[in-house]
């Protein structure tokens, strides 16, 4: 996962560093971000299936990281031979958006398999953890190399990173799932449709993950806009480099991982409450952040602090749908949950069209307002979810 997210973070700073500087767009930006995601939101149930399916999901994620290698290195090739256009940026984004939404439900499937119930919730936070560790040095990193030595580079080096985090799953000590083969190529088929059709009312009926999926979906496509457009951010407003990009990624991840530390060590109340109050106020600090900084390091203030909230959101909405998630439907739901990275990208789109016409300052933060009145709503509005425990 470190290596992953190492990568991951690298390339948030150089892919979308590179849109803005190829073509000067918000729009270009956006379109990035979009198509990431539309394979997400088509094969997101498809990955669920397969999540459910295979007796060892580590396999299905091994196989994830190999492409994504070579993706990488393709771009990275393409960049040190002085070839790179966003068209090849662009179709990049779709094989990463194809590769990541057929894998990552199995991989959020395999925690569960590895620790007992009554250290979910600490595992989860100790992986988010791990992920903002990642947040706080990979995008500085990637920004520094990125301006020493060119973008090739920095994908070269992500290549190496995901083949690692490959090499390094061989040891993972998955449970082998219990699959019932359905006897041929068509019967399988047939029982993916059928176990996708049974994700989707299983989620519809549940009294829990249902509001608690559909509240964090609304959350999550005003949450997270601001990682996709910070680039174009730095370059206009801010007048500053890919290293300067890479200092605010990684500034936020300082917050984000002492947030995840303090999860990870509370007790099972009222996460619910703390899930949307954290919302809100990662809202809040975008809001200040996008209409009022003048400077790289005024902004950082603002996402420092603003990577505490993001922290509690992302870390108590995964726990409290893998505690309250029935095992049978893990992957399946999961692979819903796993969602939120296309839409958010989708809010991207959409963000970046209106700040092609309104400029950034207006449009991320008008979404960063909608992100604050959506979890004071549902704080209010819907009590199942504030008193989720």
């Amino acid at each position: 996962m470190l290596a992953q997210m190492a990568s991951q973070n690298m390339q948030m700073v150089v892919r979308a560093y590179l849109a803005f500087e190829l073509t000067g767009s918000y729009a270009a930006l956006g379109t990035i971000s979009l198509a990431n995601a539309i394979p997400g939101l088509v094969l997101s149930l498809v990955g669920g299936a397969i999540a459910d399916r295979v007796p060892f999901r580590k396999w299905v994620v091994q196989i994830g990281q190999f492409f994504n290698a070579a993706n990488a290195l393709a771009i990275g090739g393409l960049a040190f031979a002085g070839l790179l256009t966003f068209e090849y940026l662009f179709i990049s984004a779709v094989v990463q958006g194809v590769t990541m939404a057929l894998t990552m439900p199995s991989r959020q499937s395999i925690l569960p398999s590895l620790v007992s119930e009554e250290r979910l919730m600490n595992a989860v936070a100790l992986n988010a953890a791990g992920m903002n560790t990642m947040r706080l040095f990979a995008p500085a990193a990637g920004g520094f190399l990125f301006a020493a030595a060119g973008a090739a580079w920095v994908y070269f080096l992500m290549c190496g990173l995901y083949f690692l985090a490959a090499l390094f799953l061989i040891r993972v000590p998955e449970t082998r799932g219990v699959v019932v083969s359905a006897g041929s190529v068509r019967g399988e088929i047939s029982a993916s449709l059928t176990n996708m059709r049974e994700g989707m009312g299983y989620i519809v009926r549940h009294p829990t993950i249902g509001p608690l999926l559909g509240v964090n979906v609304l959350i999550v496509i005003t949450a997270m806009p601001y990682m996709f457009l910070l680039a174009g951010f730095v370059q206009d407003v801010l007048k500053a480099d890919a290293s300067a990009l890479g200092i605010l990624q990684s500034v936020s991840g300082v917050g984000s991982l002492t947030g995840a530390l303090v999860i990870a060590s509370i007790t099972s109340k009222r996460r619910g409450t703390w899930f949307l109050l954290g919302s809100a106020f990662q809202g809040l600090m975008l809001l200040l952040a996008f209409t009022l900084s003048t400077s790289v390091w005024m902004m950082a203030i603002f996402m420092l602090i603003m990577g505490l909230g993001q922290s509690a959101r992302q870390s108590l909405s995964n726990v409290l749908v893998q505690t309250y998630v029935d095992d049978a439907y893990r992957g399946r739901v999961m692979s819903i949950y796993m969602l939120q990275f296309s839409l958010s990208q989708f809010g991207a789109f959409l963000t970046s069209m209106f700040a092609e016409a309104a400029g950034p300052r207006i449009a991320l933060g008008a979404t960063s307002g909608m992100l604050i009145l959506i979890a004071m709503g549902a704080l209010v509005l819907v009590p199942r979810l504030r008193n989720l425990e």
